[in-house]
């Protein structure tokens, strides 16, 4: 088996539908659509297999190095990323607010870009970080 099984439609699909909280069939079909449009470019096999043979990204060890106010905004409803390593991630960083946007999945940014917006608008006019709450759309 190869990388290319990371592009098969069936398992980007099932990722959109992890992704989101709730997801019309049209739509899941168009983001799955958009989402494999990376995966097309000759090069991505060969990019992909040095990613993973590099060990990938991983951020957990420069955590500590965060100083500066950091705002996390968190899909209630995520299936992908299980809200614990929210509140790990909260309680790592020094200066972290923690915002949970109910009804929401894996991406705020594009299921609820509205209350994401008016959450680093808060933010950063904020003058100390808050705790951990949820947010409730108005």
């Amino acid at each position: 088996m190869t990388v290319a099984v990371l592009k098969s439609f069936p398992l980007r699909f099932y990722a959109n539908v992890l992704s989101f909280k709730d997801l019309s069939l049209n739509t899941a079909i168009d983001w799955t659509n958009i989402g494999r449009l990376h995966c097309q470019f000759p090069w991505w096999e060969d990019a992909t297999v040095d990613f993973m043979r590099s060990g990938g990204f991983n951020v957990s060890n420069l955590i500590e190095q965060v100083n500066q106010r950091t705002l996390i905004i968190w899909g209630q409803d995520d299936r992908i990323i299980d809200s614990k390593l929210a509140v790990r991630l909260h309680c790592e960083l020094p200066n972290a607010t923690l915002r949970q946007i109910p009804d929401c999945g894996h991406l705020p940014h594009v299921e609820k870009p509205v209350d994401v917006v008016k959450l680093i608008a808060e933010f950063i006019t904020e003058e100390s970080p808050r705790q951990a709450e949820f947010i409730y759309p108005s």
